[in-house]
């Protein structure tokens, strides 16, 4: 905490003095040596004891750069400026009593300091600092009982040097700064342009940008549209070479003679078994992209949906020996949904989980629960004891055609399809499919879905 506190005020930014601090400086350092000379001589056309004398000259030199040195420290500089002209107001109207009330020195004098006011203060410090004039003549005849003296021609001649050396000073201030205001306010038009071009130019990549983006989804929509319209010339033949197969294998059951032939065609109707459920995720996807699936709402009993999904994921459970156990809340009984999409689902993440287990155990857990806005909703949770997934790995598991990693792909196969297809559906029945894993321990799954879906008779997919 104590470090912390310590490095707090090298975090704040410098302060930034009013040009008008410095630009006054220097007159200030020329004018007050001007008039300090010019009363000098004022003052000895009489007794003048020494101290006031020496007062006169010190407040006239050490006052310029008092002044500075208190409006560069200040935190507002202009503020400080601002009063610190008000003091030369008043010594100026110090000045013109004690040079005897000179027309010309009076005028001199005044416009030297008003000018200064009215620069950094306007029109109000200008009046102030007409008030501070007067009020600098008030005090000084009081104090010499406004005893006038006249004005030698060296008064006269230090003043007119003074207004001289003010005027050529001011001047050439004002016509640098002019300048250098108008070189900045060319280099700021100058950015503005470059950073206008630049902001035309990212306009047009924009505009570039999103006609591909557009083209890219129209390209996309129409493969899958390609795809969904050819879903029933692309399975036909599969099935009719599945059934074929079938056929030759009950007539070639009881002949030992052709029993090689038996195991050729039981190879051919495992590779077309497994081409046809991958034209089947892959056409499954495309309907859903284009928007063509239709839900088909019903109502059926949970038991009735769980027993169709231990006897369809059987075999594969057995591949790799591994044990299903389903759990059942005693109290959900028949729910409204689409069958055949949530029984896809749940086929789909026991099968993931049997083929990612081996001598382990899978479960199927379903519950009965309320989602955010009161709703009931039904989550399903399989969990596995297989090799699990790093969190890298879960980022990408529900992208399409994508799978854990490359070694995944090559030790187990499979189109990568089967969570992302999963995740949609459940997303048309009004919930999600999420993960969770850790590595060499196991996955689980939860997919939710509305208990009641409304019934309707198709909805496209959006």
């Amino acid at each position: 905490m104590n470090t912390a506190t310590q490095d707090l005020p090298s975090l704040e930014s410098p302060r930034r003095v009013h040009p008008t601090v410095r630009l006054d400086y220097g007159l200030r350092v020329g004018g007050h040596g001007f008039f300090a000379a010019a009363a000098i001589s004022v003052l000895q056309l009489r007794p003048m004891p020494v101290g006031i004398l020496v007062l006169i000259c010190s407040v006239a030199l050490l006052w310029p750069h008092l002044a500075y040195l208190v409006a560069s420290r200040a935190r507002d500089s202009k503020a400080a400026e601002q009063r610190n002209l008000l003091v030369d107001s008043f010594l100026m109207g110090v000045f013109t009593l004690l040079t005897g009330l000179d027309l010309w020195i009076g005028v001199v004098a005044f416009t030297a300091v008003n000018a200064a006011n009215l620069s950094i203060g306007g029109l109000r410090l200008g009046v102030m600092g007409a008030g501070c004039f007067a009020f600098g003549v008030l005090v000084a005849g009081l104090s010499t009982g406004f005893n006038v003296l006249p004005v030698p021609m060296f008064a006269h001649a230090m003043t007119a040097l003074a207004v001289i050396t003010y005027t050529a000073a001011f001047g050439l201030a004002s016509h640098f700064q002019t300048r250098h205001a108008i070189g900045a306010k060319r280099e700021v038009h100058a950015r503005n342009l470059v950073i206008e071009q630049q902001k035309a130019h990212l306009e047009q990549a924009r505009e570039i940008a999103e006609r591909a983006r557009e083209q890219a989804e129209a390209a996309n929509l129409t493969k899958s549209t390609f795809l969904a319209n050819m879903s029933h010339e692309l399975r036909t033949p599969l099935n009719a070479v599945i059934g074929y197969t079938e056929m030759l294998e009950e007539d070639f059951a009881d002949r030992e003679a052709l029993s090689s032939s038996l195991v050729d065609l039981g190879h051919i109707k495992g590779a077309a078994r497994h081409l046809l459920q991958m034209i089947n995720d892959v056409l499954d996807l495309s309907k859903i992209e284009a928007g063509k699936i239709e839900l088909h709402i019903e109502s059926f009993q949970l038991a009735e949906l769980l027993d169709q999904v231990v006897s369809t994921t059987q075999p594969l459970l057995a591949v790799n020996r591994n044990k299903l156990e389903v759990h059942c809340a005693p109290e959900l009984g028949s729910m409204q949904s689409d069958l055949t999409k949530l029984r896809q689902v749940l086929i789909n993440l026991v099968s993931n989980a049997a083929k990612f287990t081996s001598d382990g155990r899978i479960s199927i857990t379903a519950a009965g629960e309320a989602d955010t806005r009161g709703r009931p909703i039904l989550a399903f949770e399989v969990r596995d004891t297989g090799i699990g997934m790093t969190p890298s790995q879960l980022d990408r598991l529900f992208q399409p055609f994508v799978q854990a990693d490359a070694e995944t792909t090559r030790k187990y196969g499979g189109t990568g399809l089967g969570l992302a297809i999963s995740r949609r559906l459940c997303r048309l029945l009004g919930g999600d499919v999420t993960a969770t894993s850790a590595l060499a321990e196991g996955s689980l799954f939860r997919a939710v879905v509305l208990m009641k879906m409304p019934v309707v008779e198709s909805t496209d997919a959006d």
